[in-house]
């Protein structure tokens, strides 16, 4: 076969192969086609019955359709500028968006879908909700179109636990999808908030506790969280819609819970006035907030109102048979939830005090501390050392304070209640302190004897240590 013919005969054989290849491509397309359009009647079949089940309304747009409920609006106002006296507290003429999620899967998985999103704004002193909801995966671009035009780039989101799931998970799926996710300006996750003021007087920080305990509001029956991912699961298999009308209700209450608390947390503690008379350790936790974003003259307000209250009555004692009779793991009956202990607010005060760069006012409380003998009076006067030393440039007096805590040390290794750390603190400083004593006092001597060579003195020829016998 010469040269030519091979080479055609190469050529014919490569024109089928391209051929072929571009047969079974328009094949595959054609199909891909055909799946989007059988996803998208699926859809709009599962919708038909949400729409029913939870009355909503069926909402389409080029990206495909979404279930949308508007549950009736409540009047429900917040003072924003007292709000924005709080830590983390969103400026008064920005949106504030509650935001909240219920998702097929309680992880932030690439597999985990969120099905339902809540949404609540204000209007004014009225309180709009809207929730969106995904009848079938392959609507989830409507959604997430419909959540990013809901989202104004100043607003900010206000949520529960938001940070750590919900919204993680939404720019996930935003990803997913090859879309960006809507921007914001800020994002107020409640949930660290009511640990740091509320948890000493719940039994947990979830939110249904949150309303129960601290709203003083019962919803009644609802939906327990961890059987939602089931029920939205169901439905896609079998088309069952009225079991999702209790995720949705459930869903409509937490955002409305998300308001509450932020009304809540503006008429309690946005003002002075108010915080008189709020429970004492919601104060201390507001101070907490305060010093962790940087306000200590906030934070320093608060400690000051709290440790005006009158100290709470110390529970009666109890009888030996008493103790005799009862379990070491029962709860303590005689000591209620919301207490709070006075010599660490003191703590904290003074350690604003320094911050603030109060010195005087912070040593004479860590004194005071160390005076009282209880539990903080060890680390009392260690902070007093610390304050004549570097401050006062006192170690003779720091190491008379250091004697002091070494004492409490000792007292409580004879009562077996050994203090390792107060122990290794004191070891460290009084070497220092003792070493600091023995230069100072060297260079008085050393100056004395400086003073005693005066050349005007020394140089006598009949007098002075260094005198020369004729």
């Amino acid at each position: 076969m010469t040269d030519a013919a091979q080479l055609s005969r190469r050529l014919a054989d490569l024109r089928s192969r391209r051929d072929a290849a571009s047969a079974d491509e328009t094949s595959q397309t054609a199909r891909r086609g055909a799946v989007p359009e059988e996803l998208r009647r699926r859809a709009e079949e599962l919708a038909e019955r949400l729409v029913v089940a939870v009355d909503g309304e069926w909402v389409t747009g080029p990206a495909g359709g979404y279930v949308r409920v508007e549950p009736p609006a409540i009047d429900l106002p917040v003072d924003r500028e007292r709000l924005g006296q709080l830590p983390d507290g969103a400026p008064p003429d920005v949106p504030l968006i509650c935001l909240d999620t219920e998702t097929t899967g309680l992880v932030t998985g690439t597999g985990t879908v969120a099905f339902l999103v809540g949404l609540g704004t204000w209007a004014g002193d009225r309180f709009r909700q809207v929730q969106l909801l995904l009848p079938d995966h392959a609507a989830e671009p409507a959604l997430l179109d419909a959540l990013a035009s809901a989202i104004p780039a100043d607003a900010w989101l206000v949520t529960y636990n938001g940070r750590g799931f919900d919204w993680p998970l939404l720019v996930g799926r935003y990803r997913m999808n090859r879309r960006a996710p809507p921007a914001h300006a800020g994002h107020l996750d409640l949930l660290p908030f009511v640990r740091r003021v509320f948890r000493h007087r719940l039994t947990d920080a979830r939110l249904r506790t949150v309303e129960a305990e601290l709203l003083g509001f019962h919803r009644g029956r609802d939906l327990d969280g961890s059987e939602i991912p089931g029920r939205y699961l169901e439905f896609l298999r079998d088309g069952t819609a009225w079991p999702l009308a209790e995720v949705v209700r459930h869903n409509h209450e937490d955002v409305r819970s998300l308001a509450r608390l932020l009304a809540h947390a503006e008429a309690r503690l946005g003002a002075d006035a108010e915080r008189r008379t709020v429970p004492v350790g919601d104060l201390a936790g507001l101070a907490r907030s305060f010093h962790r974003v940087g306000l200590y003259d906030q934070a320093l307000d608060c400690l000051e109102v709290a440790l005006e209250a009158p100290p709470e009555r110390s529970p009666a004692r109890r009888s030996w048979s008493t103790i005799l009779t009862t379990r070491a793991d029962a709860p303590d009956e005689q000591t209620p939830r919301g207490g709070y202990d006075r010599e660490a607010l003191l703590v904290e005060r003074a350690r604003l005090l320094r911050r603030l760069g109060r010195h005087d006012e912070a040593l004479a409380t860590w004194r005071d501390l160390g005076l009282g003998g209880g539990p903080w009076a060890g680390v009392g006067w260690i902070e007093v050392a610390k304050i004549l030393e570097h401050r006062r440039r006192d170690p003779v007096g720091a190491l008379e304070a250091c004697g002091r805590a070494d004492r409490i040390a000792e007292r409580a290794r004879f009562l077996g209640r050994r203090l390792p750390l107060l122990e290794a603190d004191l070891g460290r400083r009084r070497r220092r302190l003792i070493r600091r004593i023995a230069r100072q006092e060297d260079g008085r001597r050393r100056s004395a004897g400086e003073l005693a060579l005066d050349p005007g003195e020394s140089g006598s020829p009949t007098g002075g240590p260094l005198a020369v016998s004729a």
